[in-house]
């Protein structure tokens, strides 16, 4: 399939990707410009990060979501979500809102209780890493194993504790920072969880 400046150009405007990047990806995709979005965010997405590292994103939007166990019910969870942006343009924009409403959806399921791993309070994590050795030593592991069975526990941990490590609840073969990754490489400006809180009934 011919691909074409208009394709290219469709491409680039979808993933604000350079003009380059986006005519390969839609050579090697054959034309298919969904899977040639696939591959760009995919090709430029650790550049991104590093590109927007070192950026301030002061702008964003506050979010809320509501769940509902059935229709016509009371709500018995609720979410607020801070999600910041670099400008004001992007907090705007459609994959921005609907990565927000994702994003509380997946808190209101999965219950995080941090944002990053760098919040979580070392003291808890050194409970963890004891009761972890202390289990390992019960079950009579194998000494040589014990600090890799330890690791292995703690790791699981924060993958259950910390939003941007659980995995989606949209789609579980990505992390949820992979899928604020592959955003943020759409819309070319960092995107960042500042904070969230869960409300649940009974809790």
């Amino acid at each position: 399939m011919a691909i074409t400046a208009a394709d290219v150009k469709q491409l680039r405007e979808l993933t604000n990707a350079p003009m380059m990047a986006c005519k390969s990806a839609l050579e090697d995709a054959g034309g298919d410009m969904e899977k040639a979005a696939e591959l760009v965010r995919e090709r430029t997405g650790a550049k991104m990060d590093a590109r927007v590292a070192d950026r301030t994103a002061g702008e964003g939007s506050v979010i809320s979501y509501l769940h509902q166990p059935s229709p016509g019910a009371p709500a018995r969870v609720g979410v607020l979500l801070q999600l910041s942006s670099e400008t004001d343009f992007v907090a705007k924009s459609e994959p921005f809102q609907e990565l927000a409403k994702q994003l509380c959806m997946h808190i209101a399921a999965s219950k995080p209780l941090f944002v990053r791993a760098e919040d979580v309070d070392p003291a808890m994590l050194d409970k963890e890493r004891e009761f972890a050795r202390k289990e390992a030593v019960e079950q009579g592991k194998p000494a040589e194993m014990i600090d890799r069975i330890v690791d292995g526990k703690v790791k699981k941990v924060l993958s259950d504790w910390v939003l941007l490590d659980q995995a989606f609840v949209i789609d579980p073969d990505r992390t949820v920072a992979q899928a604020i990754s592959d955003v943020q490489g759409q819309l070319g400006e960092k995107i960042e969880v500042a904070r969230f809180a869960r409300f649940e009934v009974g809790a």
